[in-house]
């Protein structure tokens, strides 16, 4: 009976705390946005706006939502006790693949299996591993469903690898931390690799482009090379011997 009592006086007291926020999130045309991912920042609460651009999600206290969407930026809104509306302008984000671009590097292309594919980008990223026809980052290697990356090639979202002539890559990169996956919500929860075709100069110098760095070094290899380090050892050894001797 006491502890039916303090449920039944904890439990108002819990809804008293709660609020609902609502409101609108267009982009920088006035345009409603739909599948923005609206999200209580440091809680797994979120809810997606609906095709009008709606929201409505339920919050405590005080805190911060953020806004995301692929091809925007980020947007942290802070709310308090006072708040029960908020509308967002979301920006683009101009580094993106211009829509008319996203598709034409991929008309005509050979359709290279998925094995190969895998095989040489996750030689090129450090960490990364092979198992299941999936590739999986350092850190996430369960191999379950949600563990599974995804592919952004030239601005489009993908499951798996496309079909994708290897020879047209010219910019790869990996994103792996919450911080730099969060406009894609809980698809790149365990990582987002992306792919470029088409690149600028900047793009292609950058230090963040493995497709330019050579690949980490394989267990095999070091192996490989510290055999070769003691062979040399040995035969410099033996060859200053012989030279110390004749003399």
């Amino acid at each position: 009976m006491k502890k039916l009592l303090i449920i039944l006086l904890i439990f108002p007291i819990n809804l008293v705390g709660q609020k609902k926020i609502t409101g609108t999130v267009v982009n920088q045309n006035e345009e409603l946005l739909i599948g923005v991912k609206v999200s209580v920042e440091e809680t797994t609460k979120e809810v997606i706006t609906e095709s009008n651009g709606f929201f409505e999600i339920t919050v405590s206290k005080i805190g911060n939502l953020l806004f995301s969407k692929v091809g925007f930026l980020s947007q942290s809104v802070p709310y308090d006790k006072t708040t029960y509306t908020i509308n967002v302008t979301l920006n683009e984000d101009e580094n993106k693949i211009e829509p008319d671009r996203k598709t034409n590097s991929l008309r005509n292309t050979k359709s290279f299996s998925g094995r190969d594919l895998l095989v040489i980008i996750a030689g090129k990223i450090p960490g990364a591993r092979i198992k299941g026809g999936k590739i999986a980052l350092r850190g996430r290697q369960s191999f379950k469903e949600s563990d599974a990356v995804i592919w952004e090639v030239n601005g489009m979202i993908y499951n798996s690898p496309p079909p994708l002539d290897i020879s047209q890559i010219r910019y790869l990169d990996v994103k792996k931390g919450l911080a730099e996956t969060n406009i894609y919500g809980s698809l790149g929860g365990a990582g987002v690799i992306i792919l470029k075709t088409e690149v600028t100069e900047k793009e292609y110098q950058s230090p963040n482009n493995l497709w330019n760095t050579p690949p980490p070094i394989t267990k095999e290899k070091r192996r490989e090379l510290k055999a070769e380090r003691k062979a040399n050892r040995i035969l410099r050894k033996k060859k200053e011997k012989n030279e110390s001797f004749n003399n």
